[in-house]
Parts: C-alpha cells; structure tokens; sequence
C-alpha cells in the first residue's frame, strides 16, 4: 500500500462513488433548451458556510472561476506557501489587494480561520469531503469559488460556482440574460446537491480514512480524501514545513 502511495501523482485525483455515479447517468443532456438559472448551491453550503448575501453564478469549475476573478482585473494577490498554485500570487504581504486562501486547506486538507485583515478570496474546493463545521465567514471575504470536482468525483463534468459580494454585471448579462451557462453541468451539479448531503462522501469513507492512516501512521486530513505526515519518506508530497499531503483515493478505490 505505501509503495503504491509514494507512485501517486502530486495531484488529488478523487473518484466517484457507484451511487453518486448512478444519479449522474440518469441526467439527460438538452442540446437546444433556453433557461432561466437557478440553483440550489447556497442553501446545499448552508450547514458549512453562508453564502446568501453573494450573487452566484455557474463556472466550469473552480479554476475557471479563479481565471474570471483574476483576469477581470489586475490584483495584488497574498497566499500562503502550499496553497494552489493556479493562482499567480506575490509572498510580500505588506500591502495585499486580496489574499487567496483555501478553506479546508489545500496545503494539508485540514479547516482553517479564514483570514480577516484584508479583501479575501475563498477556495471551498473540499467542503463537501468533510464533517460538517460551520466556518464563520468574516466581512472582508469578497469572492468565493465551490466546486464538486474533489468532494464527488466528477471533475471531467466541470461543475462550479463564483460567489461575488457584488453583481458582476458582464457574467449576470451573461448568464441571468442571455441564459448562456453549460446546462448539462448544471444538471448533474443540481441532481448530486439534492440527492446527497454535504457530508454524505465524509461519512460514507471516514471509516476507511481511519483505517489507512492507521496502517501507514499517517495523520487523517479533515477531507476524507486526504492524510498527512512528515515521514520523510513521503517529501515529493511537501507543500509546507516538511508536511506532505497524502492522496488516499486510489487506495479506496
């Protein structure tokens, strides 16, 4: 088993589950349908985070929202070492436009503070692998940015969101007017969120979490995708301060 771990990518590719698969292929793509956009995403977070004060619209993705936000404007952006790297960023925190931060975190899994003492810009890309815990969510946090991908496996289908404290009017044109969104991601994302709870993907595999990290000595992540360590053993999977974060998919699978 840890021969096979340490053969892993550096990547975090998860899986789907046969049950959250079922629900997928009985979605039927529409080719010519025009609709009106809705979503049900906000009150899905709820239990982990409130988003209702945001305006929300569809991306492919999480990165795609990330390229929107980023490529809208020129930003002076802050992260921590580890954090996803798709995002340009500067180390220099003296005087930050926004800081990028990933909660649970990118680095090692695990729930964090979100940062409170400049403009911030939330990656949620694995709620939805944890437990439920409320994040308080401070003013300064301006976007946000959720996605199925890690939590349910299905990042080939592209399903997201951009969360923005304020109306983004060249997107809302886009999507709440001209009705231009990809309809057959919204779809899946729309049938998983109401046939699943947010911690159904934690509770169906924490027992095999426990189990694996029991058997290699590694440290359960709070995203039941992932374990941590600092074994050196492990150093190609370093992000930050001699810590490795351990993809634990492909052994589940």
């Amino acid at each position: 088993m840890k021969k096979f771990l340490l053969e892993q990518s550096l990547a975090v590719r998860t899986f789907i589950l046969p049950e959250v698969e079922s629900v997928v292929k009985n979605v039927i793509p529409t080719y010519d349908s025009v609709e009106h956009y809705s979503t049900n995403i906000v009150n899905w977070l709820m239990p982990v985070i409130d988003l209702s004060e945001f305006y929300v619209y569809p991306m492919n993705g999480i990165t795609e929202g990330l390229n929107w936000w980023t490529g809208s404007s020129e930003h002076n952006i802050w992260s921590e070492v580890g954090e996803y790297q798709w995002v340009e960023h500067i180390r220099n925190r003296s005087h930050p436009t926004f800081v990028y931060q990933s909660v649970p975190s990118a680095i090692d899994g695990n729930f964090k503070k979100i940062i409170n003492n400049a403009p911030a810009a939330l990656d949620l890309a694995y709620v939805g692998s944890t437990a439920i815990k409320k994040l308080e969510l401070p003013s300064n946090v301006k976007y946000a940015f959720y996605s199925l991908s890690k939590s349910f496996g299905v990042g080939n289908i592209r399903t997201g969101w951009f969360f923005s404290k304020q109306k983004d009017q060249r997107l809302h044109n886009l999507v709440y007017g001209a009705k231009y969104y990809n309809y057959f991601a919204h779809r899946v994302a729309e049938e998983i969120i109401s046939n699943f709870s947010i911690d159904y993907v934690f509770n169906k595999l924490q027992h095999k979490q426990k189990d694996i990290c029991n058997q290699l000595n590694l440290i359960p992540s709070d995203s039941v995708w992932l374990g941590t360590t600092i074994d050196p053993e492990y150093s190609k999977f370093r992000r930050r301060d001699n810590v490795a974060r351990i993809c634990l998919a492909g052994v589940y699978k």
